[in-house]
C-alpha cells in the first residue's frame, strides 16, 4: 500500500484556513450576528433603554401581527366562506351598517386602515432600532406612527368604534407605548454623550 503523501506545512496552513472559512460561511450564527450588529448596532444600551426597547417590541408584535392577519382576512373573504363557512363580509357590512357606513364603505375603510396600519408598525419598528441605537431622532418615527395611526382610527374609522370595537387592551397598550417613549426621552435626554450611531456602526456627531 503507498504511502500517504503528506502535504508541505505551509500548504496545510492554508487548508485548515480555508475549512474554518467554509465552517463559519456554512453557520448561520455568524450571519445573524452580523446581520444584528448591522440594524442594531455594536455597542449595548444602558439597562433602562433595553427594557423600554424590549417592552415595546412585544406590544409591537402583537399589534402588526392583528393588522396582518386582519388585513388579510379582510382581503380574503370569499376564501373564508369556501373554506370555513364564514360570512366575513356580511358580518363586517352589518356592523357598518350599526355604525352608520353606507354599504361596502366600511369595509374598504377597515381594509385601508390595516394597510396603512402595517406600515405605520413598520416605521414604528425603525424608531425602535434608533432608539436601541441612541439616536434623539426615535422618538419622531415612533410618536409619529403611533398618532398617525390612533389618529387614523378615530378620524378615519370613527370614535364610536374606537370605543366599542377596539379591545381594552389595545387603548392600555397604545397608552403604554406612548407614555413609556415619552418618558424615556425625557429621562434619556441628558444622558446622550454627544454622538449618535450611524446606520453602519460608526460614530457620527449629532450636528451633522
Amino acid at each position: 500500500m503507498a504511502a500517504r503523501e503528506e502535504l508541505p506545512e505551509e500548504e496545510n496552513v492554508f487548508v485548515e484556513k480555508d475549512a474554518v472559512k467554509a465552517t463559519k460561511f456554512q453557520s448561520p450564527v455568524p450571519i445573524l450576528r452580523q446581520l444584528r450588529n448591522l440594524i442594531f448596532g455594536i455597542k449595548i444600551p444602558d439597562m433602562y433603554t433595553r427594557i423600554t426597547f424590549y417592552m415595546n417590541m412585544v406590544l409591537w408584535t402583537t399589534f402588526i401581527v392583528w393588522d396582518v392577519l386582519s388585513y388579510f382576512a379582510l382581503t380574503s373573504t370569499e376564501l373564508f366562506v369556501e373554506q370555513k363557512g364564514i360570512p366575513i363580509e356580511q358580518i363586517i357590512s352589518e356592523r357598518g351598517a350599526a355604525l352608520g357606513f353606507a354599504e361596502g364603505d366600511f369595509l374598504a375603510r377597515l381594509t385601508t386602515y390595516h394597510s396603512v396600519g402595517i406600515l405605520c408598525w413598520g416605521v414604528f419598528f425603525f424608531g425602535l432600532i434608533l432608539m436601541y441605537r441612541k439616536s434623539k431622532r426615535y422618538i419622531y418615527f415612533c410618536l409619529g406612527a403611533l398618532i398617525f395611526y390612533f389618529g387614523m382610527c378615530i378620524f378615519y374609522i370613527g370614535f364610536t368604534y374606537f370605543l366599542e370595537d377596539t379591545t381594552t387592551y389595545d387603548k392600555i397598550a397604545l397608552l403604554i407605548m406612548i407614555a413609556s417613549i415619552l418618558v424615556h426621552s425625557y429621562l434619556m435626554g441628558n444622558s446622550y454623550s454627544g454622538y449618535r450611531a450611524g446606520f453602519f456602526g460608526e460614530a457620527i456627531a449629532e450636528d451633522e
